[in-house]
């Protein structure tokens, strides 16, 4: 006569950032002796069916790619010839990844009434995967700046102005952040030099 079983199942790191990877790890425990054998199949909402073999009563996959929020996981023990199956259920809770914002310009110096581009990068925190988008507010100080918003492409946000006057600009950098990316900012200055 088969034993019965109670699965249970854990999230590493649980929450976990955007674009981080997810260790997801099932333990499966005989009401008797003996050792269990056979396959987990975890069932990620919003995400992959990942499958892992049991060595020693336990098995771990590893789940990428989850969007932000929640997703309830479901680890459903196969049972074998010696031990009934059994089911266990968890969430996985992944939020925005923190940003960094840098910005330069180019030329810098540049001349009176010459084109001048600034250069906003939006960068997660951690490497993980992905591309922030959404919009980028550039504050350009000084005589012709002013407030910008540009979109954000694949990190990158760029703003081309030919109206700064001679003198020092302060530039700050506002990333708005998306549904997968938290808000930052960065700053620098510019420097106008008058026409030869």
């Amino acid at each position: 006569m088969a034993t019965p079983t109670i699965t249970l199942v854990t999230v590493t790191p649980n929450p976990s950032t955007f674009g981080q990877s997810v260790t997801l790890t099932a333990t499966v425990i005989p009401l008797g002796v003996g050792t269990p054998t056979g396959t987990v199949t975890f069932t990620i909402t919003g995400g992959p069916t990942l499958t892992g073999t049991l060595s020693g009563g336990t098995t771990s996959v590893t789940a990428t790619g989850l969007s932000v929020g929640i997703h309830p996981v479901v680890a459903v023990y196969s049972g074998d010839t010696n031990f009934l199956s059994s089911t266990s259920a968890n969430l996985i809770a992944v939020v925005q990844a923190a940003t960094t914002t840098s910005v330069v310009s180019s030329p810098d110096p540049s001349t009176l009434g010459e084109s001048v581009t600034f250069t906003a990068t939006v960068t997660p925190v951690g490497g993980g995967g992905g591309s922030p988008t959404g919009t980028m507010t550039f504050v350009i100080g000084g005589s012709g700046g002013g407030t910008f918003i540009q979109p954000v492409t694949a990190g990158v946000a760029t703003l081309t102005l030919t109206t700064l006057g001679v003198g020092t600009h302060p530039v700050v950098a506002i990333y708005g952040g998306d549904t997968s990316f938290l808000p930052s900012s960065g700053v620098d200055t510019h420097t106008v030099d008058p026409a030869a």
